[in-house]
């Protein structure tokens, strides 16, 4: 998907300025200090900072990459799924549309104080 933010120069932006930007945006518009025009202003190009930062955060999601290593040693790449989609493959890995078993999970013993023991 990709949507046109060549407008004001938002496609030369990193992610993080990006966000900075909308940051300051936001500021100034909850602060209701500006201008009504300019508060449209900042909340037309916050919109489209917005679904820019989306649309950067989506195609870097598609890019990470999960790896895993089967029983015999052999490392191998596939997509990174999202918890609680998948199931074990033959290497051990997650594979979509079945159902990963949770690993119980355990909590720390509490701490006991030596002077709070009775004996």
């Amino acid at each position: 998907m990709t949507l046109g933010f060549s407008e004001d120069g938002i496609t030369a932006l990193t992610y993080e300025a990006a966000l900075a930007e909308l940051d300051t945006l936001i500021t100034k518009l909850e602060g209701g200090s500006i201008a009504l025009e300019e508060a449209i202003g900042a909340y037309e190009r916050g919109v489209v900072l917005a679904q820019y930062c989306t649309e950067l955060l989506e195609r870097t999601e598609q890019r990470v990459k999960q790896l895993v290593v089967s029983a015999s040693g052999t490392m191998g790449e596939r997509p990174l799924e999202a918890a609680g989609t998948s199931g074990p493959d033959a290497f051990g890995a997650p594979v979509a549309g079945t159902a990963v078993p949770s690993a119980p999970v355990r909590s720390a013993p509490p701490r006991i104080d030596p002077d709070d023991v009775p004996f």
